[in-house]
């Protein structure tokens, strides 16, 4: 049985929504339902009782339930110590991004700890989603730069590498554009176009609740060429990370206006909490510590 295919059945045991748990672990709901399917498949038993709008466990599905856990307990304690006796043997640090952390010198960190120590044999890896727990497990990486927190539990902690606030992009022409300075209030009427990001739209939805108001999404992209360059035609106002203007490469001009309060984000460095850093991960550790906005 795919060890996955345990945890994703874990998360849809406490949420009996597919939907639901789905989101949770990043996956689309057809994917997570084939998954559980091949598991019934497999141990012979339905798992689930299946409504049009919730799951219930079966009697078969609570014994595993009971027993899951555990299951998933041992395995990550076996991976654990596993990969701590590899690191005895190795001089290799493996360290991965999200595509998102790039620009906030995350690569530019990386690289420049490869050349004070050149003899680490580095392994740099970008990914395309948020980060799973399973990419420490089965040494993809040791270190994970992203924005999103979302794997962090008790066998992973994070520490803050950079911090980064929201703007508002727009045209010239719109009278927006004139302040200095903007309250959530006065984009509540605007047409927006938003980073194709859960934890960003997260961060946005909840800041424009607060302040009364749903915001009018007119589109989502990840693209802040795209963004900005509807926003400079008057298409609709872009909500972007700050460091993402200077992607734009449009021939008609654009402002950023800072919200107040400000909305902001934090780079984060994820890491196994419970697992020694190997002798490379020590000194990388030292390094950003040295270099980056975190601390011991």
């Amino acid at each position: 049985m795919e060890i996955e295919f345990l945890r994703e059945f874990i998360v849809l045991s406490e949420t009996c929504s597919f939907q639901e748990a789905s989101d949770r672990l990043y996956i689309t709901n057809s994917t997570l339902s084939k998954h559980i399917q091949k598991m019934e498949a497999e141990l012979g038993h339905p798992l689930f009782e299946r409504s049009t709008r919730r799951v219930t466990l079966t009697e078969m599905g609570r014994i595993l339930q009971e027993n899951a856990s555990e299951i998933l307990t041992r395995y990550d304690e076996a991976l654990i110590q596993m990969n701590k006796e590899a690191a005895k043997a190795t001089n290799t640090l493996s360290v991965a991004f999200t595509n998102t952390t790039s620009r906030y010198g995350v690569l530019d960190t990386i690289l420049s700890f490869k050349q004070e120590y050149p003899d680490i044999n580095l392994q740099i890896a970008e990914l395309q989603g948020p980060p799973q727990k399973s990419t420490f497990l089965d040494r993809q990486a040791e270190f994970i730069f992203a924005s999103d927190k979302g794997c962090v539990t008790k066998d992973i902690t994070h520490q803050t590498f950079a911090k980064e606030e929201v703007v508002l992009v727009t045209s010239v022409e719109n009278p927006l554009a004139k302040k200095s300075i903007l309250s959530l209030s006065e984009i509540a009427s605007e047409q927006l176009l938003l980073p194709d990001r859960a934890f960003l739209q997260d961060l946005l939805f909840e800041a424009c609740t607060n302040a009364g108001f749903t915001p009018k999404v007119r589109m989502y992209t990840n693209n802040a060429q795209t963004a900005f360059l509807l926003a400079a035609n008057n298409y609709a106002s872009a909500i972007f990370p700050r460091a993402c203007l200077g992607e734009y490469t449009g021939e008609k001009e654009i402002r950023a206006v800072a919200f107040s309060p400000a909305i902001t984000f934090e780079v984060y460095m994820l890491y196994m909490a419970n697992k020694p850093f190997s002798s490379a991960g020590e000194l990388f550790f030292d390094y950003v510590t040295a270099h980056g906005l975190i601390s011991r």
